[in-house]
């Protein structure tokens, strides 16, 4: 008798897989960011930063510095044109493993994007996406344990879709300013951008706390 396939249980082999694909490859790039993107860049960026926000203060706090790496990191624009993150890519040419295309193209198509949070389990955000106006409960996977969030709280996280769910690839912002929150939905209506490409150039003023 012919063995009977268990098409579950091979997607969820898939989606494991990739899973642990994505968090080895952000993994890889926190060390490209710290240890070999130079210093300078990392200053002038930096500067770049504090005028783009007004920010007055010269010490980070925690949040606010990994709020300013990932902003680094997927967003901001070095004199070649390119991001951290695709000079990252970049230096990975002659090491790439089939996966890499399909992480490579969801890891730059991502946003800093704005949820309304539903509930929260261990390792798992149940939340609705705020631009898009979808209804329907996403559930959001963590790879690392769930930040001080409640229900009906707005975050910014990074996301690529992985099957049925998304896979948060940064660190989860809290924005409890309701008004901030009011101005970036306004603000996008207005805009005669899609909202995918207004986030990537002007989310870090909504999410920057």
């Amino acid at each position: 008798m012919d063995k009977i396939v268990d098409l579950k249980l091979i997607r969820q082999e898939k989606e494991d897989r990739l899973i642990t694909f994505a968090a080895q490859h952000i993994g890889e790039l926190h060390y490209f960011v710290n240890r070999k993107v130079n210093i300078r860049e990392k200053v002038k960026a930096k500067h770049i930063f504090r005028n783009k926000n007004s920010i007055k203060t010269i010490e980070f706090t925690d949040d606010q510095e990994l709020l300013f790496r990932d902003w680094f990191t997927f967003d901001y624009l070095t004199l070649k044109g390119l991001t951290i993150y695709q000079s990252y890519v970049s230096s990975q040419a002659s090491k790439l493993h089939p996966l890499h295309s399909v992480i490579h193209a969801l890891f730059m198509a991502c946003v800093l994007e704005p949820f309304r949070v539903i509930k929260v389990d261990n390792d798992h955000i149940h939340a609705e996406k705020l631009l898009t106006k979808e209804v329907v409960e996403i559930n959001i996977k963590l790879l690392n344990k769930s930040r001080d969030m409640k229900e009906k709280e707005n975050i910014f996280i990074r996301t690529i879709p992985i099957y049925d769910q998304l896979l948060c690839i940064s660190e989860v912002y809290v924005q409890r300013d309701k008004e901030v929150i009011s101005r970036l939905l306004k603000d996008i209506e207005k805009s005669e951008e899609n909202w995918r490409t207004f986030l990537k150039k002007y989310s870090i003023k909504y999410t920057w706390v």
